[in-house]
């Protein structure tokens, strides 16, 4: 990041992250959505994408979109788009519509032809004589920003919205699980961090082993992406169950802890939003209470069962009727 010292420069570093994400999710969906449609066997509609590591694509060959994360990439040949993240784009007679560059450099080399516009963000460029940018270098997220806001911010209501939503859910269809669960957050802090940790480090190491059976991969993809993620946003709304109970003093254990789930959802993800702070306290929320759920089912688990109360003794009807003859004799 040249030209950027002190503290704009730990800015920026904070701010890598967030940026790198957003922006190369939403080029992604924006520019490999045409190419997907048309088909990836089409020539010059391909989709090549590759994460942490190199690229070289030689003359003559064609590409719709080229997404290189964490690489460099060497291009001779031809596309529409190419979009390198935290890498350099060495072009060398080739001829792009788009390039896009993220935390990375361009280098333009000898003939290369950019038909359309070229975006540098936090990045270098460098380019010969005869390289050629037919349309704009815009430096800077630029245009970018304001979409990346507009984006975030729906995102972001619509996260919101699903989980007061799925608090007051679970309030209604398990309200003793609720109280139960989230009051074990507060009463047994050290085994809801063990059960956490149990969920949340050997469960993704198994999930691990078993991909790497043709078997058992589709099984490791529903734990990471199906049973993780939902235990995660159960976690968080048990933990706003126990944060309402503390804030509005409705621990009493009766009715369906509607306004608790609510009003401790809500403190949640307000606290969401204030910066660094606030995304750490959402996560070990939706830590503790997804320890918390882990460890009421092993309860569960391990308990014996209940006997079932002694059933009172059933008189035969006809020794009933014998004895009302013989009082009434």
């Amino acid at each position: 990041m040249a030209g950027v010292t002190g503290p704009e420069r730990k800015v920026l570093i904070m701010r890598k992250p967030l940026i790198l994400a957003v922006l190369t999710a939403l080029l992604l969906i924006l520019t490999a959505g045409p190419a997907l449609a048309q088909g990836s066997n089409t020539d010059g509609e391909s989709v090549l994408v590759r994460v942490n590591g190199d690229v070289t694509v030689p003359s003559g060959e064609q590409h719709g979109v080229v997404v290189v994360v964490e690489g460099d990439l060497d291009f001779e040949g031809t596309a529409n788009t190419i979009v390198v993240v935290s890498g350099r784009a060495d072009l060398d007679g080739a001829t792009v519509e788009t390039l896009v560059v993220v935390d990375g450099s361009a280098d333009l080399g000898a003939d290369t032809t950019i038909t359309g516009d070229l975006h540098l963000v936090e990045s270098d460029l460098t380019r010969a004589a005869s390289a050629t940018v037919e349309g704009s270098i815009e430096r800077g997220t630029g245009d970018f920003s304001q979409g990346f806001w507009i984006v975030g911010a729906l995102f972001m209501l619509g996260w919101s919205i699903m989980t007061v939503l799925a608090a007051l859910v679970l309030a209604a269809v398990a309200p003793n699980f609720a109280r139960r669960t989230a009051r074990t957050i507060t009463a047994q802090v050290g085994q809801t961090i063990l059960a956490a940790l149990i969920l949340w480090i050997v469960v993704p190491i198994v999930g691990i082993i078993l991909f790497a059976t043709l078997i058992g991969a589709p099984t490791a993809l529903t734990i990471w992406f199906g049973i993780l993620p939902a235990l995660w946003l159960i976690g968080l709304v048990v933990a706003g169950v126990r944060v309402g109970e503390l804030v509005t003093g409705g621990g009493d254990g009766v009715g369906h802890p509607y306004v608790a789930a609510f009003v401790g959802t809500v403190i949640l993800l307000i606290l969401g939003v204030i910066p660094v702070l606030g995304p750490i306290v959402v996560a070990i929320a939706g830590f503790l209470g997804s320890g918390a759920i882990v460890l009421q089912g092993f309860r569960s688990v391990l308990s014996e069962p209940e006997p079932p109360p002694p059933s009172a003794p059933v008189v035969p009807m006809a020794t009933a009727s014998t004895a009302t003859s013989t009082t009434e004799l």
